[in-house]
């Protein structure tokens, strides 16, 4: 049964005046959510290695990867090294639980840590079930990385760090909202991806179009886990 709403200072993790929902209807929409989004990066990768294939965006994506390796230096070869290892999995791993960590030491209850557990958890689970239905391989190019088991469609390592970064700074966001360095924490978790977006295209790990579906499908992804678990109504 759906608590009653209270009148002081809201939910735990919620901004006053948030609705309550059963548990039941949060793992409903939240499965729904996933199913959308699975739906949406199914889509966009079977347009891009089944239908693209050939025409003047896939000619220019090999260009664009053939560019990028004439134009490698020592530094940025160092420097994408370190952005790439911000994007890897134990990295990503450490820093949710981190994260989790915090959100709920920040006395929010427990919907903080478990919209960002959540954020990370389920993005992974739809890069690995679309990574193998796509299976894309990655660019012919000298790699600079060592290739995972899995395709290059989409980019693990730039979903993961949009996933934990941003949903970290939606979940400190709420803990409290209009305080002064707000800016700097959006700041800090918009960098970040792009830092390992870069990295990953320039060491040769992906094409354009694989991070330009992270991005597309990580986002989607959280915004519709924050309406979902930490919503809002009108006032």
């Amino acid at each position: 049964m759906t608590q009653p709403r209270t009148g002081g200072r809201g939910e735990p993790g919620v901004l006053p005046g948030s609705r309550a929902r059963t548990l039941r209807r949060l793992v409903v929409l939240v499965l729904g959510a996933f199913v959308l989004v699975l739906a949406l990066l199914l889509g966009l990768g079977l347009l891009v290695t089944r239908v693209l294939v050939g025409t003047s965006l896939h000619r220019q994506e090999i260009e664009f990867t053939r560019t990028v390796v004439e134009l490698r230096t020592p530094l940025w070869d160092q420097v994408t090294q370190y952005g790439s290892v911000l994007g890897a999995t134990g990295t990503v791993v450490v820093l949710t639980a981190l994260g989790c960590v915090l959100l709920a030491w920040r006395g929010h209850g427990p919907r903080l840590p478990t919209f960002l557990a959540v954020a990370v958890a389920g993005q992974t689970a739809l890069f690995l079930l679309a990574s193998s239905v796509v299976d894309r391989l990655r660019p012919a190019v000298p790699q600079l990385d060592a290739a995972p088991p899995t395709s290059s469609f989409p980019s693990g390592h730039t979903a993961a760090t949009i996933a934990l970064a941003c949903g970290l700074a939606l979940g400190l966001a709420r803990t409290r909202p209009g305080h002064r360095l707000r800016i700097l924490i959006w700041v800090v978790a918009v960098t970040w991806p792009l830092l390992v977006l870069f990295s990953r295209l320039y060491r040769g790990m992906h094409w354009p179009t694989d991070v330009a579906a992270s991005v597309i499908y990580t986002v989607i992804w959280l915004l519709l886990l924050r309406a979902i678990l930490l919503p809002r109504i009108r006032r």
